[in-house]
């Protein structure tokens, strides 16, 4: 309303006051009140348009006209809801209801909040909508402002983030979360359908060594080509899924019988018939396979009954091998997924020991160093050693996992030694060729303070052998760097020599199951003897494993070894804490009264080994040299002789 000019208030003692300049202001704006809404109408910089109470557009400003990609006069008359997109439900489907206080309204125009919507081209947009009812001065509802924001990036961006959470990289295919919906949603279709649900769990043989011998690039196309395969193969129903690693499993719904799933099967791994070709080299695959068929069971069971067939596919080295669960999970496979399941959290409960066993110099016995064994500390079945729990780390892809583990604690531990004895770390192939692996290193070194030249990380002699770019490229930044590389196991490799001049490595360490015979078979005396050969006639330091008695020990000393690790000379045990060595000189009490049975005893005069006059021969000279090792003794014994 515009106010006469007579009645306005002026300022007292001001007429012609700031005041009164201020209300003839308004009152002009009110008068041109028309011309005021057009202006903002047209030039607001959001998409807006003047909408009748029954939802036909009466106009729209230049903002709307280019979000929805049409003219004034194509939007002018037509009801709004030419602008919904098709696939989406009728907004009258959705009783929507006006606010109390608000007329009647087209259910189009009361949808405020994100929507879908079509432009003129077929493509679609999503905005935030907003309406405002506009009222004449007697309060009878006019026409409604419908207002759009454009939020068609922001909502792309977090489909985007949606799909790759849910969707493998390398491969494209769904990923291990996704298939938990994916499987609840087949199961209760199963169910209402009266079908069933079949899954084909495969997993690629040999593809580690293959990953290995080409590196991990290589190994990647594998599995990309691989992926490519399975979803070419599946049905339209069917969902291809890569668990991880060389893993897969492809969802089948409605499965009539087991017939008809091992067709699938049968199918899928017909895929593989064709060679796969990586940088130009002819590549043959086979894959194992579990099958599992059910309705009546939840999606875990059916996982777990795929995964067990798996695992008797492959059980025994074999390959292609096609397996079908039948009946229940049996006790020793519930235990071991219970194992697996429990893995998971060892490390965050603090649950993981390390043990060390020593080694030392085979002529006296002085202490050279200790080798870290990983020993897990279970809650309810009490200390378990690595084999009982290795196979279940590799399931649950935690090896390297626990291979950090280790190194960072035998680090922090061995920092506490004296400064001539060394720590050896025993090193899986998968986490040396890992992206990182050097760093990992470095930093384990750094935050313990451990000298590079006291720490040994061993390797199998496999590892050397095959090898890739990527860990030889770590190996040589970490022994750049001071620390030593062992080769573990060795002369039971493909082949010796060729690991040898594959890697830079310090230190070789005959396997114990040669010692063990070494005394009485002749065949496996010659082997041991042209391995210590070897490895003196190539400058390397040679440690014999297993030494169960002094018999072979001294048939080692009198054949050239210098160095030894074995129950003969110390059983892996954990070492005394520096607080608990404090705590004993404090105390005057023995260290094993105070930190329990499997400390180390005090020091005692070293015990001579039988030593027959050794004849002046090429093999058994500089018995002292142990290279970088010092002849220091801590313990005469690491462990009660009554531990496993």
């Amino acid at each position: 309303m515009s106010l006469p000019a007579s009645e306005m208030p002026r300022s007292p003692g001001t007429p012609g006051g700031t005041a009164g300049q201020r209300l003839r202001a308004i009152d002009t704006l009110l008068a041109d009140r028309g011309q005021l809404f057009q202006a903002l109408f047209l030039a607001a910089p959001i998409a807006k348009a003047l909408v009748d109470l029954d939802g036909h557009v009466l106009v729209a400003n230049p903002r709307m006209c280019a979000l929805t990609g049409r003219t004034p006069e194509s939007l002018s008359g037509r009801h709004i809801d030419l602008l919904a997109h098709p696939d989406d439900p009728p907004v009258g489907d959705l009783g929507l209801e006006p606010a109390p206080g608000e007329p009647a309204l087209d259910p189009n125009l009361l949808l405020d909040g994100e929507r879908r919507l079509r432009r003129s081209d077929g493509s679609e947009l999503w905005v935030v909508q907003s309406h405002e009812v506009v009222r004449q001065n007697n309060g009878t509802p006019q026409f409604v402002v419908l207002s759009m924001v454009d939020v068609t990036d922001r909502r792309r961006a977090e489909e985007d983030a949606v799909r790759r959470a849910y969707t493998d990289p390398l491969t494209g295919l769904p990923n291990r979360r996704a298939l938990t919906d994916r499987l609840r949603h087949a199961v209760a279709l199963s169910r209402r359908r009266g079908l069933q649900v079949g899954l084909v769990h495969l997993n690629i043989d040999r593809f580690q060594a293959v990953n290995e011998a080409m590196g991990h690039e290589a190994g990647d196309l594998l599995l990309s080509q691989f992926a490519d395969r399975l979803r070419w193969s599946t049905r339209v129903e069917d969902t291809a899924v890569r668990l991880g690693a060389d893993e897969f499993l492809v969802v089948a719904e409605d499965v009539e019988d087991l017939d008809g799933l091992r067709a699938l099967a049968d199918r899928l791994l017909s895929v593989l018939d064709e060679p796969f070709v990586v940088h130009d080299r002819e590549l043959t695959l086979s894959a194992s396979v579990g099958l599992t068929l059910g309705s009546d069971m939840t999606p875990d069971d059916l996982l777990r009954q795929a995964h067990s067939a798996l695992v008797r596919a492959k059980a025994d080295g074999q390959r292609a091998r096609i397996e079908v669960h039948e009946g229940a999970l049996t006790r020793d496979e519930v235990d071991a997924l219970q194992l697996e399941t429990d893995l998971r959290h060892a490390l965050d409960n603090d649950e993981l020991r390390l043990f060390y066993q020593p080694i030392v110099h085979l002529a006296d016995e002085t202490l050279l160093g200790y080798e870290a064994l990983i020993r897990w500390q279970h809650p309810t079945r009490g200390l378990l050693p690595p084999g009982a729990f290795l196979e279940a780390a590799e399931n649950n892809r935690l090896t390297s996992k626990l291979g950090a583990w280790v190194l960072r604690r035998a680090c922090l531990d061995a920092v506490t030694w004296p400064e001539d004895l060394r720590v050896h770390v025993n090193i899986s192939a998968r986490h040396l060729a890992e992206e990182g692996f050097s760093e990992l290193v470095a930093a384990a070194l750094e935050e313990s303070g451990l000298p590079p030249h006291r720490l040994e990380l061993e390797i199998t002699e496999s590892t050397a052998l095959f090898a890739a770019e990527a860990t030889l490229h770590a190996v040589a930044v970490v022994t750049d760097a001071g620390v030593t590389l062992a080769l573990d196991d060795f002369g039971t490799g493909y082949s010796a020599i060729t690991a040898l001049h594959r890697l830079p490595i310090h230190t070789v360490k005959i396997d114990r199951s040669f010692v063990a015979d070494v005394v009485t078979e002749p065949s496996t005396a010659a082997l041991v003897h042209g391995l210590l050969q070897l490895g003196r006639g190539m400058g390397l330091q040679v440690i014999a494993e297993g030494i169960e008695d002094l018999e072979q020990a001294d048939w080692l000393l009198r054949h050239g070894c210098a160095m030894a690790q074995g129950y003969a000379f110390g059983r892996p045990a954990p070492l005394p804490s520096p607080a608990e060595v404090l705590m004993s000189e404090a105390t005057q009490a023995p260290v094993e009264d105070v930190a329990g049975p499997l400390l180390p005893e005090p020091p005692a005069p070293p015990v001579e080994l039988p030593r027959p006059r050794i004849p002046s021969t090429p093999e058994a000279h500089d018995l002292h040299d142990t290279g970088s090792f010092a002849a220091r003794s801590l313990f005469d014994e690491l462990a009660d002789p009554d531990d496993d």
